[in-house]
């Protein structure tokens, strides 16, 4: 009983001394999912983000970034249909994040929607003349 005691009494120890080791790091997340993107790991990558878009603390701008990219990791393991959830709570979350308009706009093609394409790519041109969309030629 004692030894369970003490060993109760450390644990509380370490993690009221050591409270960043218990709690989610969004900085670390990002770089985590980044590189793993990079390497092609993209289940890795997922993981990543969502730990970003699940951590209540994070703000508009970062989460709508972690879905974007969550998004574009799923769409390049061809989960198109996550991919398309994610990038709706990117622009949901900041209509102002031009690349997942774009990133939508350009699923949208693959989708064979091109009127909805059409309608993401003027809104992703709106905000940033530079984002990547599709082209209507």
């Amino acid at each position: 009983m004692g030894n369970r005691l003490r060993t109760t009494l450390l644990l509380l120890v370490l993690v009221l001394a050591f409270p960043a080791m218990a709690q989610a790091n969004p900085t670390q997340d990002y770089v985590e999912g980044m590189a793993a993107a990079t390497k092609g790991d993209m289940d890795t990558a997922i993981a990543a983000f969502g730990r970003i878009i699940a951590d209540p603390a994070v703000d508009a701008k970062n989460l709508a970034s972690a879905y974007n990219l969550r998004g574009m990791c799923h769409e390049a393991k061809n989960d198109l249909q996550k991919a398309l959830a994610d990038y709706t709570k990117a622009v949901e979350t900041d209509a102002k994040l031009a690349e997942a308009f774009g990133n939508r706009a350009l699923l949208y093609v693959k989708l064979g929607d091109e009127a909805k394409a059409r309608e993401d790519a003027t809104a992703a041109k709106r905000i940033d003349r530079k984002v990547k969309v599709p082209d209507f030629k």
